[in-house]
């Protein structure tokens, strides 16, 4: 039985496509970013495309599995160093001190809050010594493998996509949303194109020495 909200998505989707005259495609695609074409060797971590297929559009958000590694790696080290947390990280008013105007003779009110400039450095350099372990651990079980999922929006299929592949540029983001497009199609599948793929502590190592060696590969929103 059909989703009857997933069918009005799916119409307005549609609609969306047919009535919008305003997006600039180029080579089949938008692309949203202008990249750092001089450093091409560092490594690519996400990025999203702008596809049509039949008669919607296809927002594809990407993920290299590096990148949710590094979420994962993150997430553990935060819960390993939430006992160092103090309340003024969490709620700047926690630390403050009241303010008080007279009000007449015997009455005052608080009229402003004073808050005190305190440091989290202990926090944060724990934070990252945690980081830093756990990511080159060889037993952090952490296992990256590609993974897809699709929704529908009311302007387009919306696609999440985690797959082992460097997007550097414009002819990357092609072959990207190529990739998709068979993908959607059922012309291929994450196996056939990544057989047996995990991404783990190995990889971690074999790209970084430790997380100070992260290079990133900017990209910034085109006007």
């Amino acid at each position: 039985m059909k989703n009857k909200h997933q069918e009005q998505l799916k119409r307005l989707a549609k609609l969306y496509h047919r009535n919008s005259r305003r997006s600039h495609f180029e080579e089949g695609i938008i692309v949203r970013h202008l990249y750092d074409t001089e450093n091409s060797q560092k490594f690519s971590w996400w990025d999203d495309v702008v596809f049509i297929l039949n008669d919607y559009r296809v927002n594809v958000a990407w993920t290299h599995p590096r990148f949710v590694y590094n979420e994962r790696v993150e997430e553990i080290a935060r819960a390993e160093c939430e006992h160092l947390e103090s309340p003024s990280m969490l709620d700047f008013m926690a630390d403050s001190l009241p303010n008080y105007r007279k009000i007449g003779k015997s009455r005052k009110k608080i009229v402003s809050y004073t808050t005190e400039r305190k440091t989290n450095d202990a926090y944060f350099e724990s934070l990252r010594a945690s980081e830093i372990r756990i990511a080159r651990d060889p037993n952090n079980g952490i296992f990256i493998a590609p993974q897809i999922s699709t929704k529908w929006t009311n302007w387009s299929r919306f696609v999440s996509i985690c797959v082992p592949i460097e997007v550097h540029g414009t002819a990357d983001l092609g072959d990207l949303a190529n990739l998709t497009k068979r993908l959607l199609k059922r012309e291929t599948s994450l196996e056939q194109e990544f057989p047996q793929y995990l991404y783990s502590q190995k990889n971690w190592n074999a790209e970084f020495q430790n997380k100070d060696e992260i290079k990133l590969l900017a990209h910034t929103i085109k006007q």
